[in-house]
Parts: structure tokens; C-alpha cells; sequence
């Protein structure tokens, strides 16, 4: 934390494995994977669960990421 009290979080990125059915090959894959502060937990409460669009841009020297519930078109 710093001295304003704002909580800094970081984008890792993860090997995942996966083994296929005979157990012989392993498949690998990167994942990125952002961990987000309870303290938000009220705002990303409606998106839990469910399909996300995700967009993610820079404005300024900021990253900016949006996140909006897919519409189910069947």
C-alpha cells in the first residue's frame, strides 16, 4: 500500500497443463490472470458467474479494462 492508500495489483501470467485423456500428452497454455481487491467486490459482484466481453485500452499511461455481460443469443 501506499502512502495515498491505494492497493496496487499486478497482471501474472500462468502456465497452465493439461494432460489429454491418455494421460501422454500435456498440453500448455499462458493464461493471464489479475487479481482484483476485495474492496471492490460490491462492482464486480453482477459480473460473477456469468460470460464477460472483455476490452482492455490505454488511455494516458493507464490501462483501462471493460468488462460487459454477453448476450445470449440463442
Amino acid at each position: 500500500m501506499n502512502q495515498s492508500g491505494e492497493h496496487f495489483v499486478r497482471i501474472q501470467r500462468v502456465l497452465k497443463r493439461e494432460r489429454n485423456f491418455s494421460g501422454k500428452v500435456v498440453y500448455k497454455n499462458h493464461q493471464l490472470e489479475l487479481t482484483i481487491p476485495c474492496r471492490f467486490k460490491n462492482t464486480v459482484e453482477p459480473f460473477m458467474d456469468k460470460d464477460l466481453k472483455v476490452e482492455a485500452k490505454f488511455e494516458g499511461d493507464s490501462l483501462v479494462i471493460e468488462l460487459q455481460p454477453v448476450e445470449n443469443t440463442l
